[in-house]
């Protein structure tokens, strides 16, 4: 193996993880993570309990991620919240830039190593979001890094998973890793199996040191085996052939690889690649785990990768001139760079995008703030999250995505009621004790409920911008006139809807200009401005506000004929 063969094959791996690392999801847990790491810094305490809900309040919280939000913070207060999009490309491009150098070191082939990687990030991009449980995907592949076909000092397996089980609750499934990894399947016997035991013992005695205690070994068993749990509905738990939910368009063919594992099964094959025993049970085990829930299908990536790369490898044997694997290493690093070429690399566009930062009612907190508005709020689920970060608890949610580390089952049953418009929901909004109702203006049914919440006689209006809209009860005292934020390009785009709305699209055209100019990637305000175009019958303006759109941040919305 030549030098520059092991700085080729490494280096296209990182410009492709780092092409796989621009999914587009609406990051509402990140917000409330982010917000609980500022909590612990300004209680002092890891022992947390609830001040951002009126429901749970006062609680006790089982925040087994604390020490990832603990890096959050330090992150976000060195570097600013939108860099928070290269903490996540750090770990994305550290888990499976491990993957593969693993791979090339049981398989001796960098093309197997790469191929196999970049199959794994293939499947699992779709779940990459910028929350904790990217620690478990990178502490998965660590594990295998220091384990797979080697041994390795205890010290280094207790601290990491000392680690872990304070980042995520993934640490349980690493228990389960770690055992496949220390069996002694190529030295069958009572001592190598004593050894192995008393190793995962060590680590599994280890992991009840954080704030719970032993409750944070049963709670991923609680979400793994209790199928009638509600928030198993929630969209990433769901089964991956269910509609709905993220999808990853790669699962349905690669659920079929792991027959390729009958291969070993052939002498020939065998005496060339050996038994990768890991990698057969771990591809097993996540199979399963997969075809319950989605949210599964990365680490079925990983261990299909770990179960495939001998063979692959051996597929390869024909790939033993150098110059040849050199050329298909740049081969391979040009494809990466092209994938990675339409993508920014600058953090506002980027997070603006990844985390989904146009869905949040900005401009709305941002007005409530401005007026001091407090209290509680009905809101809508997935910007609980958000207003923790953004009011530490001035405005208190009904419910938020910390689940059933802090809720009773019975208020999401009760919330899941009003999001589906069920007979009673505007009952239980009333009866929930809230001030507030804040709510999306074009999903989740919010024109009808605004409709009938003003029907009712007992909510009045406060404030709407271009995503959701404020209600407050009759007997809230509010400023007698809401100011207005100013001077920022969510308010701008406010304003742009609202002359949109009043038959003003020249207008809403100017103001949709205004907001480009300073936030050319803005995905609402490009909207304001396409659609604006569109009233007026300017379609070449159409295009050429999409292309300018698609050139700050290519997704598919402003992809044109």
């Amino acid at each position: 193996m030549s030098r520059l063969e092991s700085i080729l094959w490494p280096l296209a791996g990182i410009v492709l993880f780092l092409s796989f690392g621009y999914t587009e999801m609406a990051g509402s847990d990140m917000w409330w993570h982010v917000a609980a790491g500022r909590e612990i810094f300004q209680t002092g305490t890891i022992w947390m309990v609830d001040d951002w809900s009126f429901t749970a309040h006062g609680a006790d919280w089982l925040n087994h991620e604390w020490l990832s939000d603990v890096f959050y913070w330090l992150w976000v207060s060195a570097f600013g919240v939108e860099t928070l999009v290269w903490w996540k490309w750090l770990v994305v491009i550290s888990t499976y830039l491990l993957l593969q150098l693993t791979l090339y070191r049981v398989t001796q082939s960098w093309p197997a190593a790469f191929l196999c990687s970049a199959m794994a990030i293939l499947v699992g991009a779709p779940f990459i979001d910028v929350r904790p449980h990217l620690y478990t995907l990178l502490n998965m592949c660590l594990l295998l890094y220091l384990l797979l076909q080697r041994d390795r000092p205890l010290w280094i397996l207790l601290l990491l998973f000392l680690v872990w089980v304070n980042l995520h609750g993934g640490f349980f499934f690493g228990l389960m890793v770690l055992g496949a990894l220390l069996f002694p399947w190529r030295n069958l016997g009572w001592e190598p199996f004593k050894a192995a035991f008393l190793v995962g013992l060590a680590c599994l005695a280890v992991t009840l040191l954080n704030p719970s205690g032993i409750e944070s070994l049963w709670f991923p068993l609680k979400y793994a085996f209790d199928g009638s749990s509600p928030y198993r509905e929630i969209g990433e738990w769901l089964p991956p052939f269910q509609p709905g939910g993220i999808q990853s368009p790669w699962f349905a063919t690669l659920v079929w690889f792991p027959l390729a594992g009958l291969a070993y099964l052939v002498p020939a094959i065998r005496r060339h690649t050996g038994v990768p025993w890991e990698g057969l049970v771990l591809t097993a085990l996540t199979l399963a785990m997969a075809l319950t829930s989605r949210r599964f299908i990365p680490i079925f990536g990983i261990s299909l990768a770990v179960m495939l790369a001998p063979l692959l490898a051996w597929a390869l044997m024909w790939l033993r001139d150098q110059r040849l694997r050199i050329a298909f290493a740049v081969i391979a690093l040009g494809f990466a760079l092209y994938r990675q070429l339409p993508y920014p690399v600058q953090a506002a566009p980027a997070f603006h995008y990844l985390t989904a930062e146009y869905s949040y009612p900005t401009d709305l907190v941002d007005a409530a703030q401005l007026n001091g508005l407090e209290g509680k709020v009905f809101a809508y689920y997935n910007w609980g999250g958000y207003l923790h970060w953004r009011t530490d608890g001035a405005l208190k949610v009904y419910i938020d995505g910390r689940a059933d580390t802090i809720y009773e089952v019975d208020e999401y049953l009760k919330y899941v009621k009003v999001l589906r418009d069920e007979p009673g929901w505007l009952d239980i909004v009333e009866q929930s004790g809230a001030d507030y109702f804040l709510w999306p203006r074009g999903i989740a049914g919010g024109a009808q409920k605004y409709a009938a919440m003003q029907q009712s006689g007992n909510w009045r209006f406060v404030y709407m911008d271009a995503m959701g809209y404020l209600l407050a009860r009759n007997e809230v005292e509010l400023p007698t006139s809401i100011e207005k934020p100013r001077d920022s390009v969510d308010r701008m785009v406010t304003l742009g809807y609202e002359r949109l709305g009043g038959g003003a699209p020249n207008r809403a055209v100017a103001l949709a200009t205004s907001a480009r100019g300073l936030k050319p990637w803005h995905r609402t305000a490009c909207m304001l401005a396409m659609t604006a175009y569109d009233i007026i019958s300017d379609a070449a303006a159409v295009d050429r506000v999409a292309a300018a759109c698609y050139r700050q941040f290519p997704t598919p919305l402003f992809e044109r004929e």
